[in-house]
């Protein structure tokens, strides 16, 4: 991060009261790389990037996982912009980090809630988890992110060296054939001013290189029926993400199709403003809800609760009241859900 932006941040930690903070995505965040050994669950390096101080140093900190608790050696010292290693050595006894997926969090000397990282096979992930000898890294654009880096920079500031993927494709129509012109967009401009898109070539071909992360792509032609799809980069690899569009349908038509199962569709638009639309389908009639949880799987909103019958449905969701962050959307029929992440902007 560029260290105007790290002012920038630090200023938004002074001026946002500490209720908002917790909140507000890239106001609070201290754990900013992360390595695992899969030989040796106890063998695992946490980078600490001290944005703002809020003490001199950490002493009585403590480290929680879903089945360890383990207190900070004293003597570590906060000091601004520093990068602070953590290791097993940093600690007074074993904390154990599983590969398949863990919630690590982090608390100062009163037992506040400081940070909060989710990767892996664990509800509500911000990141996989990284294979052997990668990281996992923070970044922020309007909101922070992790991304996945195959040259680990503990005790520097994070790059991408190391950290890029190559997404290529073609766009084809229902029958097979490649089409030209296709905007296939991964990424918007700062508060979702613009989409930031490729165009498909004549062969149906398009080429992106990007940071090594989870990435939502969505393809658009004019009379066709747009399709999306979220899937995880890795770096120094390249993936091959093909879509393939049908004419577009009338309304009634859509919603007389019943699915063969719960589906979900990513809201659009995402990152959105103040309303998006959330489109999911029913396989059978029965009891639907819709909620907004925070990442910590804490409840935000209520989107819908009501008996609806098979087929698909869209509903909007108004956030005016609702601080910018990234949240999921959980939809929910009897016994079966299925959720996905948003990004609200403000």
């Amino acid at each position: 991060m560029k260290q105007l932006s790290r002012y920038l941040l630090v200023g938004l930690c002074v001026l946002i009261p500490w209720q908002l903070v917790q909140t507000n995505p890239i106001a609070l965040k201290f754990m900013s790389e992360l390595q695992l050994d899969a030989q040796n669950p106890a063998e695992w390096t946490i980078e600490i990037n001290v944005v703002w101080s809020p003490a001199n140093n950490m002493d009585g900190w403590f480290i929680t996982t879903a089945s360890d608790t383990a207190l900070l050696d004293s003597g570590i010292l906060l000091s601004e912009g520093a990068y602070i290693v953590i290791r097993r050595d940093s600690l007074e006894s074993p904390l154990y980090l599983r590969t398949s997926g863990e919630i690590i969090t982090l608390y100062d000397n009163s037992g506040q809630w400081m940070d909060e990282l989710r990767y892996g096979n664990v509800e509500y992930a911000e990141a996989p988890s990284p294979r052997q000898g990668q990281s996992i890294c923070l970044d922020y654009d309007w909101y922070h992110y992790w991304y996945v880096d195959s040259s680990p920079t503990f005790g520097y500031e994070n790059d991408t060296e190391g950290a890029m993927s190559t997404i290529e494709g073609h766009v084809y129509n229902a029958g097979g054939f490649p089409l030209s012109g296709v905007t296939v967009r991964h990424d918007y401009t700062s508060y979702q001013q613009d989409s930031i898109y490729v165009l498909t070539d004549i062969a149906g071909y398009y080429s992106i290189d990007k940071r090594a992360r989870s990435h939502h792509f969505d393809a658009h032609l004019v009379g066709y029926a747009s399709v999306d799809t979220t899937f995880q980069a890795w770096p120094d690899t390249t993936h091959q993400v093909d879509f393939y569009l049908s004419p577009e349908m009338s309304i009634d038509e859509e919603e007389l199709q019943i699915p063969e199962q719960l589906e979900l569709k990513q809201n659009y638009p995402n990152p959105f403003n103040a309303s998006t639309s959330i489109q999911f389908g029913l396989p059978s009639d029965g009891q639907v809800s819709i909620h907004v949880l925070k990442l910590d799987g804490s409840h935000v909103a209520n989107v819908m609760s009501e008996y609806m019958s098979a087929g698909r449905h869209t509903v909007s969701w108004d956030s005016s009241n609702i601080p910018s962050g990234i949240y999921f959307y959980k939809l929910q029929l009897g016994e079966i859900f299925i959720s996905r992440k948003m990004i609200l902007l403000k």
